[in-house]
């Protein structure tokens, strides 16, 4: 939590500090440079806040989405500012679009320190590169026009050809997103599959936890051996929803689940596969009971 905790202020630091570099070159800029790098700075932002908020909260996909891309949207306003009002609509579409692809793909990943980390270090990379490039850029010697002309420039209608193109993509990534929200595999990648219940010599019983929330009962199997107790603690997160029952048929359960951990109990198991589900969210997972001669992999703690 703390690495979290820690890439989300690094982002707010970095991006606070973008917001003074844009201001500081502020008259060594162009105006469609100035109005480029700030809508990148937004989507980087955006892109890594998102990645590292859905890793972070426990919200559900939905809420993470909508609280990242205002966020998202604000800093990019602070970003665009210095360049004017385009400036100011642009950066915020990429900080909209930053923020729900960011939070999309972060939401994609079984939560990991890993993956926060990968984050974090590709938006140092990536926010220094465009730093560089907006260098290089504002050492340029900007060519002298004639007045007249100068005074034309700005009497002309402004070029609003960039916004456009922002704002269809925001609409295609958000109409394409409420398309396929059903579709979208909450915490799929890098999910644990199966995991061995570790045995508790002290209590004589073998001890394994199962998370529940929005993408399911992680790990789907869980094996123990047989004649021995089983504890299984399943941990209901907050993005799972509410009024959740474990049922087993082959078992003969059927315990009301509330948020947090939750205890359950098995006296006496005997071999065999025996399937668990949540009805409510069609959420199913498997208990394999082994042999105690033939399973020797029970890890002692």
């Amino acid at each position: 939590m703390l690495l979290n905790t820690g890439g989300l202020v690094l982002i707010l630091l970095i991006t606070i500090y973008h917001i003074y570099f844009l201001v500081q070159r502020k008259n060594g800029l162009t105006g469609e440079g100035g109005m480029l790098l700030a809508s990148l700075f937004a989507l980087l932002a955006g892109l890594a806040a998102g990645v590292i908020g859905a890793q972070t909260f426990d919200l559900g996909l939905g809420l993470s989405i909508l609280i990242c891309a205002l966020l998202s949207a604000v800093a990019g306003a602070a970003l665009g500012f210095p360049f004017g009002r385009q400036s100011v609509i642009n950066s915020i579409l990429s900080g909209v679009i930053g923020g729900t692809v960011g939070t999309v793909l972060g939401s994609l990943f079984f939560t990991s320190g890993r993956i926060v980390l990968s984050g974090v270090v590709l938006f140092i990379l990536c926010a220094f590169l465009v730093q560089k490039i907006g260098d290089v850029w504002n050492s340029k010697p900007r060519p002298k026009t004639k007045k007249a002309n100068t005074t034309k420039k700005a009497a002309g209608k402004p070029n609003y050809t960039s916004t456009i193109l922002l704002a269809a993509v925001t609409i295609i990534v958000v109409g394409g997103l409420l398309l396929q929200y059903d579709r979208i595999a909450v915490g799929s990648i890098g999910q644990p599959l199966s995991q061995t219940a570790v045995f508790d010599e002290e209590n004589d019983m073998q001890v394994a936890t199962i998370e529940v929330s929005e993408a399911g009962i992680t790990p789907k199997t869980t094996e123990f051996i047989a004649a021995k107790m089983i504890k299984a603690i399943v941990d209901v997160k907050a993005s799972a929803g509410t009024g959740l029952t474990l049922v087993s048929k082959d078992l003969n359960f059927n315990t009301e689940l509330k948020e947090g951990e939750n205890i359950l109990l098995l006296s006496n198991p005997q071999p065999g596969t025996y399937e668990i589900e949540i009805p409510a969210k069609n959420y199913k997972g498997t208990f394999i009971v082994k042999p105690a001669e033939k399973t020797n992999n029970i890890n002692n703690p």
